[in-house]
């Protein structure tokens, strides 16, 4: 009952707000319109105290609106936060390809490399280097999907710092500010929801 109530403590005083969706972009109706495509991933590293699985934070944009969000637990255990790093940004890397491939088959164009920002750099700096040590070699095989969609020109991977990740609030209980600051990349006041009520809460 305590958890259904702190639920609706905050659902009822934020009813009016949802998910924006909210184009940067518009099409002009060309063949040869290119449309945008951004991944921001990020990880909690051995969040689980019980299986110290790390926790996956990802989300992808298209022309500037969010269209896929996810925070999972990761299947496997990370040894690293650099190897939790590049889990979630292989995964977030699979939801562009997905996006990227079904607007092709809509005869849609994607403009290419895609972006995909990444807030840690030794997972950054695995993907931008063939470069592997004797801690990081059991990665090879994220680290080398990766780079086949970099060196094809697909995918360009970027550092962006933690505080300015938006994916951030995927992975972790944020303090007040923080989640404010990201949560304003997703969410809008929706005027179209404000003839909804909820009732009998208090």
């Amino acid at each position: 009952m305590k958890a259904m109530e702190r639920v609706m403590n905050y659902c009822l005083p934020t009813r009016n707000r949802g998910l924006l969706i909210e184009p940067t972009q518009e099409w002009d109706c060309s063949p040869e319109f290119e449309v945008l495509i951004l991944g921001r991933s990020d990880s909690d590293y051995a969040k689980d105290p019980e299986t110290r699985k790390s926790i996956s934070g990802t989300s992808t944009f298209l022309c500037g609106a969010p269209i896929i969000q996810r925070s999972t637990m990761q299947k496997i255990v990370a040894l690293s936060v650099t190897e939790a790093e590049l889990i979630a940004a292989t995964s977030n890397a699979q939801d562009m390809m997905y996006v990227q491939r079904l607007l092709e088959s809509m005869n849609l164009q994607v403009k290419l490399p895609m972006k995909l920002e990444v807030d840690n750099k030794g997972a950054v700096d695995l993907i931008n280097n063939y470069s592997v040590g004797g801690r990081t070699c059991h990665m090879e095989t994220r680290q080398y999907y990766l780079h086949e969609l970099k060196d094809k020109n697909i995918l360009v991977v970027k550092w962006k710092a933690g505080v300015e990740n938006s994916s951030d609030m995927f992975t972790k209980n944020l303090p007040k500010k923080e989640f404010n600051k990201h949560d304003a990349v997703y969410v809008g006041q929706m005027s179209i929801w404000c003839n909804s009520d909820i009732r009998g809460y208090k």
